[in-house]
């Protein structure tokens, strides 16, 4: 497979609304451990909440290969419905899961654009699909005058920050103590910048920006 055939398309069709949300979940499992037992509780809170246009889908041949969601100071992918919270789940199981997400969520700088999460369907890992997503990503921030592009990665994937160094990210700040671990069940986050200027042409072979 080329570089050629993967599509990046802005926003999120909503035929691939379920398939992309399992991937979320699944390669960020472990982050959504405190809240959500398995994907489909992702897919019933989130399916018709998110912000569609706050996000990069990569097609292959027309079928679903990944999704890349933004964060700015005015636009967000995952919308939380309150009323479909504690309707959809016990009480018990709605506070959890809002847990889960506020230690999830940190604030945005006007000027920044956040790769809140990337994940890529195993079937296409490895393939230039993460490098596709990020491209499109860069080209968006720069359309959008924001100055900096910022992702979080767990200190134990040092695979990825390899990757992301070369592709011009560099460690700002590091996060670490027992929220850290609740929140994400590593013993550190990275967070990693780069000015919005041109991403290398290194292939992406994680599974996730987050």
């Amino acid at each position: 497979m080329t570089m050629a055939e993967v599509k990046i398309v802005d926003g999120l069709e909503a035929r691939h609304m379920d398939e992309a949300l399992r991937v979320v979940h699944d390669a960020f499992a472990e982050k959504f451990r405190i809240g959500f037992r398995h994907a489909d509780d992702l897919i019933r809170l989130f399916r018709d909440s998110v912000d569609t246009t706050s996000c990069l889908s990569a097609l292959v041949d027309g079928q679903f290969a990944g999704l890349l969601t933004i964060r700015t100071n005015g636009q967000e992918f995952y919308h939380l419905n309150m009323g479909a919270l504690f309707t959809r789940f016990s009480p018990l199981r709605a506070i959890r899961m809002l847990l889960n997400l506020l230690l999830l969520n940190d604030g945005t700088k006007a000027d920044e654009f956040v790769v809140d999460s990337l994940a890529v369907d195993p079937a296409y890992r490895g393939r230039g699909v993460g490098t596709a997503l990020l491209r499109k990503a860069e080209e968006r921030a720069a359309a959008m005058d924001k100055r900096t592009m910022s992702l979080g990665v767990v200190g134990e994937n040092a695979g990825a920050i390899r990757l992301y160094e070369r592709l011009g990210y560099r460690r700002t700040q590091t996060w670490d103590g027992y929220l850290v671990r609740l929140a994400t069940g590593s013993a550190e986050v990275h967070r990693m910048e780069k000015q919005v200027g041109g991403i290398g042409q290194d292939a992406v072979g994680e599974r996730e920006v987050a």
